[in-house]
């Protein structure tokens, strides 16, 4: 299977305002393969777009606030490099 990107790291890391269902569609959107998203894509309507749009839009603010709070615990800056790779997509 093709994934677009693997979650288990993304989905440990975010979602606390995120109830279960918000959190299992963000695992379906991260972890879909491309035909299973363009299936999606064909029977969705607006608001279910609208919806996906926001729910990668907070994982992606979420994962924002967690580097800066990386960066502002590591001082060296190879330490935090090899700290930032694991959130690397």
């Amino acid at each position: 299977m093709n994934l677009l990107y693997n979650s288990g790291i993304v989905l440990h890391s975010i979602g606390h305002d995120m109830n279960s269902w918000d959190r299992e569609n963000l695992h379906f959107i991260l972890d879909s393969d491309e035909a299973t998203l363009a299936d999606f894509y064909s029977w969705a309507t607006e608001d279910d777009l609208t919806y996906a749009l926001e729910l990668v839009r907070t994982a992606m603010s979420e994962l924002i606030v967690q580097e800066a709070e990386l960066m502002d615990e590591v001082e060296d800056v190879s330490a935090a490099q090899s700290v930032l790779a694991q959130f690397q997509l």
